[in-house]
């Protein structure tokens, strides 16, 4: 069932094949590859869905019996390639195309389901290709790169979607809606028995009858797989080598990260991460067998998987004023018995860095019990409003809505509202850029103000399909908010300054009008590095009196209840 289909005839083979399983072909055979596949099948179509940076088409490769969108039948969304030197899920899922179609093994499989793969989502990553690419990984021979040409990394860009890949892809997920999408990757770290780790959404961010269903999924494709002598492990983290006993723990990822982005939008995904140690055909053997699996679980429950993502998708749709909103959750502390099947580990002191370096002894298989921590409680989590409102100069905002399919409308005509929004205290900058941005921390504290919006604000409702995902990107407290990404940043600049011999007279006539002022002064004045700091004391009238930027590390969104949106134009 899971055993890799017959050699296929030369003219069929990829270079993964003809190289005997040690090298991976460029660019040029993905194209070629698929647009052969597109010709000898009337049940494979080509799709350009994008451009690169650096001007490459971006394709993905329709696999379905009848048209794909607005399909009764589950939609599944194949990504490889997304880490391009990461590029097991490009060779398994072609030879997976190739099964289906050419081979007539599984095609079966389309009178349930449509699969759609991309399998090389940065193309230009890819052709940066070179034997030198990842240090750390057992093959193929050469490889792509880890980023676009801007050096951005791919799998961070889901919210923000600077790229053109990302903004290519998020129209592919908006016209063909998939049902359930896999992103094929290979992992750094350590060594042991496992062919590859995996990780689903199954916390609070995600809708609970998705939770369910995502769950039946792994544990069938696990039982499978492993029966075929695959092993696999949950994706974890925070582990010892040297002391496997003291646990380990399973994180969820916040919607930068594909997965994290699926459960913002109300579907099941599977992140799949073969282990880079293991040889190049055993890890692409892993990936090709872990798609198959989850495809064939995705055609046996086609109907409840449709069923669950549409009842999530109807609660998106509610009223959801006042809803609490999962934006994050943490580990808990709960563990449950776990079997770790490692290798001897046997570490040894560098003569060049003169500290232990890693290492294990293969010949030498362990099995140790131990814990794991995979289950979670609700860490950030908000009210919903009934909408938000993003004033228009606030255009890149409203482009990253546009990119990710959420609706709005601009106002006709301008309004003041008191509503609810956030000052932000202690703001802090990093010394360096992220992926291309400065990504501020703060405090937030919950304000309500009179603020203005004027013609052209758009209003972002909450009600509609990715509601949650309004939420990711307009709440400050989420993990992956446009304001943490860096889309506002402006407000944190204060523009209009004092001179000294002007704020020094109007200080004293603040102390002298104002005896609880004078009181705070004073308190202020026990604290020796603001006794110490003239500027300091003279900006400590400043930022009270009517002078100061009353806009000043203010946020720019504000919060709308339904009655006031029912009054605005």
């Amino acid at each position: 069932m899971f055993a890799l289909a017959p050699a296929p005839p030369q003219d069929w083979q990829l270079i993964y094949e003809k190289s005997k399983f040690v090298e991976t072909g460029r660019y040029d055979e993905v194209l070629s590859f698929c647009k052969r596949l597109d010709e000898a099948s009337p049940n494979a179509r080509v799709l350009k869905f994008g451009t690169s940076g650096e001007g490459q088409p971006m394709i993905a490769l329709a696999i379905a019996k009848g048209p794909v969108t607005d399909s009764k039948k589950p939609t599944i969304l194949l990504i490889s390639g997304i880490h391009a030197g990461e590029v097991d899920g490009k060779d398994a899922d072609l030879m997976l195309a190739r099964r289906i179609l050419i081979s007539k093994k599984n095609d079966d499989l389309l009178d349930r389901v449509n699969i759609i793969m991309v399998p090389v989502f940065n193309v230009d990553g890819h052709e940066r290709f070179s034997p030198y690419n990842r240090i750390n990984q057992n093959g193929p021979k050469s490889m792509g790169w880890r980023t676009n040409a801007e050096n951005l990394n791919l799998n961070r860009d889901f919210v923000k979607a600077d790229t053109p890949e990302m903004r290519a892809m998020l129209k592919l997920f908006n016209q063909y809606k998939p049902d359930f999408f896999i992103d094929n990757h290979v992992t750094d770290g350590g060594d042991w028995q496992y062919d590859s780790s995996y990780a689903v959404p199954v916390a609070q961010t995600q809708d609970a009858g998705i939770v369910q269903w995502t769950k039946a999924m792994i544990a069938a494709a696990e039982k499978n797989l492993n029966a075929e002598g695959y092993l696999l492990s949950p994706y974890f983290s925070n582990i010892d080598p040297a002391n496997l006993a003291a646990g380990l723990s399973v994180e969820e990822f916040s919607p930068r990260y594909s997965t994290g982005f699926g459960a913002a939008i109300n579907r099941p995904s599977m992140l799949v991460e073969t282990h880079v140690l293991k040889p190049y055909k055993r890890r692409v053997e892993t990936t090709f067998n872990l798609n198959l699996a989850a495809i064939e679980f995705c055609a046996k429950t086609a109907d409840q998987l449709k069923k669950a993502n549409a009842h999530a998708d109807a609660l998106s749709r509610k009223n959801p004023e006042g809803q609490t909103v999962v934006l994050s959750v943490s580990t808990a502390a709960t563990k449950r018995p776990f079997t770790f099947l490692g290798y001897e580990f046997k570490p040894y002191l560098s003569e060049i860095s003169g500290a232990e370096i890693p290492g294990w002894d293969r010949s030498k298989k362990v099995s140790v019990k131990t814990t794991i921590r995979d289950t979670y409680v609700p860490d950030i989590t908000i009210k919903a409003p009934y909408a938000y409102a993003i004033p228009p100069e606030w255009d890149d905002a409203t482009k990253v809505l546009d990119a990710q399919g959420i609706g709005y409308r601009r106002t006709k005509t301008a309004i003041s509202v008191t509503a609810s929004t956030y000052r932000f205290d202690n703001v802090r900058f990093p010394r360096g850029p992220f992926e291309g941005r400065f990504m501020p921390s703060f405090a937030i504290v919950s304000i309500q103000e009179e603020r203005r919006l004027p013609v052209g604000t758009a209003l972002v409702g909450v009600g509609q399909l990715r509601g949650k995902l309004v939420c990711h990107l307009l709440e400050p407290a989420g993990p992956d908010s446009l304001i943490k990404w860096g889309f506002f940043n402006a407000v944190f600049e204060e523009k209009e300054f004092f001179e000294d011999y002007a704020m020094e007279p109007i200080a004293k006539k603040m102390l002298a009008a104002d005896p609880k002022l004078r009181k705070e002064f004073q308190e202020a004045l026990k604290d020796p590095a603001f006794a110490n700091n003239p500027r300091a004391r003279l900006t400590f009238f400043w930022n009270r009196s009517k002078y100061a930027d009353i806009m000043l590390n203010k946020y720019p969104v504000v919060k709308l209840t339904k009655a006031q949106v029912d009054r605005i134009k």
